[in-house]
């Protein structure tokens, strides 16, 4: 305001007062504007005197239309994208940047290596938007390759993640380097290993090959190992276990159906140990049944069709015979622990099985045992009268559990199967199954009387 103090003629200083007015020469173009970005909102115009440093108003005015030339061009822009797209508003004053990322997927006829770059630049008002599309070398666009589709899984590609051996970890049947190996985590041999995988079906696995998926049904039977613990070992999910196990399971027992087999008499004869010769020659096999511990069912009814008195707790129970030699013979169905072990020897079928002449070497729990011909002999030991044994009663109770001990043996080796000690509800409906399974891996072992 200092340009503009004068004094009046009576000595005065002269202020500004609201009917204060001021000429248009003053102002840049002769005219005053009301945009406060122009030379001309306020006067500039002053005779030299009043002035401490000069001001070039055309390079003021060429500035200001410059100014005003951008403005309009940015507006033109604004207005056309407000008319191509519906509900959306301009905001000039108080905006914040506002970012977006948006991902695309284009098919292309060749495939070599490509890389896909987008990427979006928004600054102000301004936005800027590049693509970088893929392209083949040109030794792939000469060959004409084409993409090859693969059928994708659940889990991980076993060529892949089993390919890195050198490193020091479980790698599957890759990493079992000998004939002790395989017996601790399975309880079979390598011939064992290679009779069953033969029994696999000729399956394309992307997730695991067939001799891991055959090392993942025997070491859940073997270790008795949770899903999810066999899933960390092999890298996949806990469902992608219970269905290799599963399916496993139920191929391997329709293929080894016939490995528990009723041989007949003269085989009997011919492998007679001699511990049987001089009291029982004419033993056929030794029976008994075994229960397995089961956790507390869901219902009423099963509960009390699986409660064991004798073992005081929820099991299933089935009949196993054995050859003189000690191997299995038969394995019954698996009844509930309710059930007693002469219902069980009636009702599965096993007295159908002998013939005249047979002796059948028991315990004292199948006194109700009913035989179809009279000249088959079922040897128990004898049961206490009088309140004490007599001398050939003694003679006689130790000759038979001289020879049946070799079932309590073979029972003692079906239980060596981790999974039979840790029986859930999620196994019962394959329970038939899996015992079936152990006692044909039982056979397969060495014998358990030498001869």
């Amino acid at each position: 305001m200092e340009y503009f103090i004068k004094f009046s003629d009576n000595g005065k200083l002269w202020l500004p007062n609201p009917r204060s007015v001021i000429c248009s020469k003053h102002f840049v173009g002769n005219k005053r504007s009301n945009d406060p970005r122009s030379p001309s909102y306020v006067p500039s115009l002053f005779p030299k005197v009043y002035k401490k440093k000069l001001t070039d108003s055309n390079q003021a005015d060429e500035r200001y239309k410059r100014t005003l030339s951008r403005k309009i061009r940015t507006t033109t822009i604004t207005e056309k994208i407000e008319t191509d797209t519906e509900n959306c508003f301009l905001v000039e004053k108080n905006c914040a940047s506002q970012f977006a990322s948006v991902g695309t997927q284009v098919g292309f006829d060749n495939c070599g290596n490509n890389n896909f770059i987008f990427s979006c630049i928004h600054e102000g008002n301004s936005a800027s938007t590049q693509a970088c599309i893929p392209f083949s070398f040109l030794n792939h666009l000469n060959n004409g390759s084409k993409p090859t589709p693969s059928d994708k899984t659940c889990g991980v590609d076993h060529r892949k993640s089993l390919s890195c051996l050198s490193c020091e970890a479980f790698h599957g049947f890759e990493s079992i380097k000998n004939e002790k190996s395989l017996k601790d985590i399975t309880g079979t041999s390598f011939s064992v290993f290679n009779i069953l995988l033969k029994l696999m079906p000729d399956v394309n696995r992307l997730v695991v090959s067939n001799e891991n998926a055959l090392l993942i049904f025997l070491m859940k039977l073997k270790l008795g190992l949770t899903y999810s613990s066999l899933a960390v070992f092999f890298g996949v999910h806990r469902t992608t276990i219970s269905r290799i196990f599963t399916d496993t399971l139920l191929t391997l027992s329709v293929k080894t159906k016939n490995l528990i087999f009723w041989p007949n008499k003269r085989t009997i004869s011919a492998l007679l140990p001699e511990a049987f010769k001089k009291n029982y020659p004419n033993c056929r096999c030794i029976i008994d049944c075994t229960e397995l511990k089961v956790e507390q069912p869901n219902t009423v009814e099963q509960r009390v069709y699986m409660y064991s008195r004798y073992k005081g707790s929820y099991t299933v129970k089935f009949l196993v015979a054995i050859t003189p030699n000690g191997m299995i013979s038969f394995v019954s169905k698996c009844y509930g622990g309710r059930s007693s072990d002469s219902f069980i020897t009636n009702d599965s079928g096993f007295l159908a099985l002998l013939e005249s002449g047979d002796e059948v070497l028991a315990d004292k729990g199948f006194p109700g045992i009913k035989t179809t011909d009279e000249n088959v002999v079922i040897v128990m030991p004898p049961f206490l009268h009088n309140g004490r044994f007599s001398e050939d009663e003694i003679l006689e109770t130790y000759n038979i559990a001289s020879v049946r001990i070799h079932i309590e043996r073979l029972f003692a080796r079906l239980k060596t199967f981790g999974i039979l000690n840790k029986l859930t509800i999620d196994y019962l409906p394959f329970i038939d199954n899996i015992v079936h399974m152990c006692c044909v891996l039982t056979n397969m072992q060495a014998p358990i009387i030498k001869q």
